[in-house]
C-alpha cells in the first residue's frame, strides 16, 4: 500500500481532488475577482454578453480591466486589441513554465490540444499546480490541471454572471474593491508554495514594486518581477556555473 509521500498517479483520483482544492479559497477569490470586475464592465457600458465574452476569452484581469478602460475612453479596436494583448503577455512565461510541468512534451500531447489547453491557464492555476508538485505524479499533472483549471473557469464566468447584476443591490466601490481579492489569495499561496526559491523570488518582487512604482508606474509590476526572480537565481546560476567548471577541470587533469 503506497504511503502518504507517494506521489498519486491515477488520472480520476487525481482530477477529483483538483475538483476540491478549487473549491474553496481559490475558486472564492477568482469568483469574487469576476464579481468586482462585472461591476466595472457594466459600469463602462457593457452588456451582459460582452462581460462573459470578455471573460471568457481574454480570461486575464489585467487584460479584461484594461479592455474596459479603453472601451470607455473610445479607444480604437486595434488599439484595444494591442493593449489586451500586451497585458496578457505576463502569461507567456507562465505557459511555457506550465506546458513543462504538466508534460505536454514528455507524452507527445499535439499542438492543437496545448493551446486549447493553455487558454483555461490563470495564474490562479499556475500556482496551484507548483503548490501540489510532488504530491501528484508527473503522468498525472494534466489531469489535475483540467481538474483545476476547468471548473475555475466555469467559477469565474458564474461570477461576471452575478456582478453584472449585483450592482443594483451593492455599492460600486465595494464591488471594484474586491477585485483584488485574487491578489491577496495569489500572494498568500506563493508563501505556502514548498519550494523556498519561489518564495524567495515573490518576496523580492513585492518589496521592489512599491519602490519602482512612482518612477516606472505600471511598468513597475514586470520590471520588479523580472528583477527580483532574476536575483534569486543569480546566485544559484554561479554556484552552477562553478560546478561545471570544477568538473571539466577534473576531466582535464592527467
Amino acid at each position: 500500500m503506497p504511503s502518504d509521500l507517494t506521489p498519486i498517479s491515477d488520472p480520476r483520483r487525481v482530477a477529483l481532488m483538483a475538483m476540491r482544492d478549487v473549491i474553496g479559497i481559490p475558486g472564492l477569490g477568482l469568483f469574487f475577482s469576476m464579481v468586482g470586475f462585472a461591476a466595472i464592465a457594466r459600469e463602462a457600458g457593457f452588456g451582459l454578453a460582452e462581460a462573459l465574452a470578455t471573460s471568457a476569452l481574454v480570461w486575464g484581469m489585467p487584460g479584461q480591466v484594461a479592455m474596459v478602460s479603453l472601451y470607455l475612453a473610445g479607444a480604437s479596436v486595434a488599439v484595444i486589441v494591442m493593449a489586451v494583448a500586451l497585458a496578457n503577455m505576463r502569461m507567456m512565461l507562465m505557459v511555457v513554465s506550465t506546458v513543462d510541468l504538466i508534460g505536454f512534451r514528455r507524452f507527445g500531447t499535439g499542438l492543437i490540444k496545448q493551446l486549447i489547453s493553455v487558454h483555461f491557464l490563470a495564474i490562479t492555476t499556475w500556482i496551484q499546480l507548483a503548490v501540489v508538485r510532488g504530491r501528484v505524479a508527473d503522468q498525472a499533472m494534466f489531469a489535475y490541471f483540467l481538474g483545476f483549471a476547468l471548473p475555475l473557469y466555469v467559477i469565474g464566468l458564474l461570477g461576471t454572471l452575478l456582478g453584472f447584476y449585483l450592482i443594483d443591490i451593492v455599492p460600486i466601490w465595494l464591488l471594484k474593491t474586491i477585485v483584488f481579492t485574487t491578489p491577496l489569495y495569489i500572494l498568500m499561496m506563493v508563501a505556502k508554495i514548498r519550494s523556498l526559491l519561489f518564495r524567495q523570488a515573490g518576496l523580492v518582487g513585492g518589496v521592489l514594486a512599491p519602490i519602482l512604482y512612482p518612477v516606472l508606474g505600471e511598468w513597475a509590476i514586470l520590471v520588479a518581477g523580472i528583477v527580483g526572480g532574476s536575483l534569486v537565481m543569480l546566485p544559484r546560476f554561479v554556484a552552477a556555473r562553478k560546478a561545471r567548471q570544477r568538473r571539466r577541470a577534473k576531466r582535464v587533469r592527467p
